[in-house]
């Protein structure tokens, strides 16, 4: 697994209860995808080039230790599958090495315009998410997981909004 991301816990992130809001695990989360998809080709340019962006499908968010003001975290993404329209990705949240919270997230690839529908990555951009799924561990054992997404493969789905 690769980081993508490193932030410190900032003091308007902290709740009531003294530790960070769960929303922003969330923004956390948000932001190492936002970084990881710009990696595999996803990026701005790409975005203004094509009309094409990812929308996040389903998500999932475990929560294991709480973060205080201060502390410093990274994100680390896997690369569980990916497929024709969609990708899956899993994400760590670490502190000191430790996981503190965990994240799997369902992308879909989609043309904004004329009204936002799902359409095929490009070949180089699955292929690299493909790569990445050899490369970084995917056969590993993914803990974290209290029931699964999975990208569901029939010839006669769409993969539409």
């Amino acid at each position: 697994m690769t980081v993508y991301f490193k932030t410190k816990v900032a003091s308007e992130w902290i709740d009531y209860n003294g530790h960070m809001q769960d929303a922003y695990y969330g923004l956390i989360f948000s932001y190492a995808v936002d970084a990881f998809q710009d990696t595999v080709g996803f990026d701005r340019a790409y975005r203004a080039k094509t009309g094409c962006t990812i929308y996040l499908i389903e998500e999932h968010k475990y929560y294991f230790e709480e973060l205080k003001e201060g502390d410093l975290v990274e994100v680390k993404i896997q690369v569980l599958d990916a497929e024709k329209k969609l990708f899956q990705l899993h994400c760590l949240m670490l502190k000191n090495g430790k996981v503190v919270a965990a994240s799997e997230l369902l992308e879909m690839h989609v043309k904004q315009l004329p009204s936002p529908h799902g359409v095929p990555i490009p070949k180089e951009i699955i292929k690299k998410l493909r790569l990445l799924m050899l490369t970084e561990g995917h056969n590993e054992k993914i803990e974290c997981r209290a029931r699964s997404i999975s990208i569901a493969r029939n010839k006669t789905s769409s993969s539409t909004i």
